[in-house]
């Protein structure tokens, strides 16, 4: 099993998901119902996918959501106040030891608890009262791919099953999968956009509202496989500070869909011009696209909470293709192992 070949796996995956998972979903979705806070428990690119769930669990149900800082639990022994609230774990390994400290303490304090892995019987699954199991099937290679989007999918769907038991409108997942399959399919527009981009020292990530959750997962691919110091911000957040060490030439990479956000997307691309920026955009706005010096344009007409799931996996694409361009295989990235227990 390669990289490659789990990255292709994501659109049976996300299929399994939608076809499987609802009871699952509905489970939890009922478990948190009365819930007035969760929190959010996660490392690494699980960590990224619970920025995701963040925006979904804030716009879709109502409930404020916050990203838990372990080392409270673990280093501090000074855990915040998790009663009357909800607490998610998320570790595709469920090998994470201050994750699932996070859950035992929330659970000791009568939380509602709840294990977002892909292994069952795993630490972070025993720790919970309920689990979520991502049905992605053995991930070996280093760099997460299916397991990423698993977990979106899985966070879409008890966001939407929530947002239902608290009375309010849920989420539809309609044209996800086929949108699933036009991403998969972006392996040669994403050489494409590769070489244009080139072998910078470099690059900025930017993506706002859902999007930002792209930009963090971008970026931590790039870094991890093409050993590019990627950073990532929200686009807002960039025009606060950051945006002073933006020089003439510097590439960035933009996540922006068309939605609440796609005004302030094409402002931000016309600011990034005139400070002279390289600008390359995965989008589904024409408008953006055009807007860039190159971009890969998404057809597929899907809702802009789950626009994260699928352009993601044009950024894995990307992540890889940067990496081979550097004459560096993505299958083996230095220094790292494919779990990592922090504590």
């Amino acid at each position: 099993m390669s990289l490659r070949s789990e990255l292709a796996e994501q659109p049976k995956v996300v299929r399994r998901l939608l076809a499987d998972g609802w009871p699952d979903a509905r489970e939890c979705g009922r478990r948190l119902a009365r819930v007035e806070h969760l929190t959010i428990a996660a490392r690494g690119s699980s960590d990224n996918a619970a920025t995701y769930g963040k925006y979904l669990f804030e716009s879709l149900a109502g409930v404020v959501t916050a990203l838990a800082a372990p080392s409270l639990v673990t280093r501090y022994q000074t855990p915040p106040a998790f009663g009357r609230g909800g607490v998610i774990g998320i570790s595709q390994s469920g090998a994470a030891p201050d994750v699932a400290a996070v859950l035992r303490e929330a659970r000791a304090a009568k939380a509602a608890t709840i294990a977002i892995t892909n292994r069952a019987g795993s630490l972070l699954a025993r720790s919970a009262e309920r689990t979520f199991l991502l049905r992605a099937g053995p991930e070996r290679a280093i760099a997460a791919t299916k397991t990423y989007t698993a977990t979106c999918v899985a966070l879409a769907l008890i966001a939407a099953t929530l947002a239902e038991a608290r009375g309010r409108s849920a989420l539809s997942l309609a044209g996800l999968d086929q949108a699933m399959d036009e991403a998969e399919g972006a392996e040669r527009p994403a050489k494409r956009l590769a070489r244009a981009i080139g072998r910078p020292r470099q690059i900025v990530v930017l993506g706002r509202g859902f999007e930002y959750a792209s930009a963090l997962e971008c970026a931590l691919k790039v870094k991890e496989l093409g050993r590019i110091w990627a950073e990532p911000y929200s686009s807002a957040d960039f025009l606060h500070g950051p945006i002073a060490l933006l020089r003439k030439g510097t590439p960035v990479l933009v996540f922006a869909a068309r939605g609440a956000t796609a005004s302030d997307g094409r402002t931000t691309l016309a600011g990034l011009r005139k400070r002279g920026a390289r600008i390359y955009a995965v989008t589904n706005d024409p408008k953006i696209a055009e807007a860039a010096d190159d971009a890969i344009l998404l057809e597929r007409p899907l809702s802009e909470a789950l626009t994260p799931i699928t352009f993601v996996v044009v950024a894995q694409h990307l992540a890889i293709a940067l990496a081979r361009l550097r004459g560096l295989d993505p299958e083996r990235p230095a220094g790292l192992s494919k779990v990592t227990r922090t504590r």
